[in-house]
């Protein structure tokens, strides 16, 4: 966990998570949440959700359920009662509220994902898209393929980052 980043409340953390830096994760409503193994949160990224909300995992109640192996860059806005499957990316400046985001998918730079919505397995949001109805969300896409491979290099990339920097930054704990 890099510097100036704070998670508050009641968050169950995987092992080879790397948290950035300036990120705030505040499980002060709807928890517990959880972040499986070798997810990636970058910077400035919040992480909340509504209060007295939840999702259900395996007969458990979260606030927030991200998967193993997710990437949620700079500047994202995911807000629960929220999951976010396995090996899913999430772009700079995304913002979601209130979604169930299907495993292997691809949410680009700067989209909208807000009103309960489910995305299925394997869908790609266009940058700057808004998905905010269920119709919108059973018409995208299947991930293109120049873009199937761009959350596993990510999340590589940042498994090995993170590894380093705690060995070799003090600031990171």
């Amino acid at each position: 966990m890099g510097p100036n980043s704070y998670v508050i409340g009641d968050v169950h953390v995987e092992d080879d998570v790397m948290i950035g830096w300036n990120n705030l994760i505040r499980a002060d409503s709807s928890s517990p949440y959880f972040i499986g193994k070798k997810t990636n949160i970058q910077d400035f990224v919040l992480i909340h959700c509504h209060p007295s909300q939840h999702i259900e995992v395996n007969g458990k109640k979260y606030g927030v359920y991200i998967g193993e192996e997710v990437s949620i860059l700079h500047h994202a806005q995911p807000h629960g009662p929220l999951y976010i499957g396995r090996n899913t990316f999430i772009g700079e400046g995304v913002s979601i509220y209130g979604a169930t985001i299907g495993k292997n998918s691809v949410i680009m730079h700067g989209a909208t994902i807000a009103n309960h919505v489910k995305i299925s397995e394997g869908r790609f949001v266009e940058p700057g898209q808004t998905v905010w109805k269920q119709d919108q969300a059973d018409q995208l896409p299947p991930v293109p393929a120049e873009f199937k491979n761009l959350n596993q290099e990510i999340v590589d990339h940042y498994y090995r980052l993170g590894k380093a920097y705690r060995m070799h930054t003090k600031l990171f704990i």
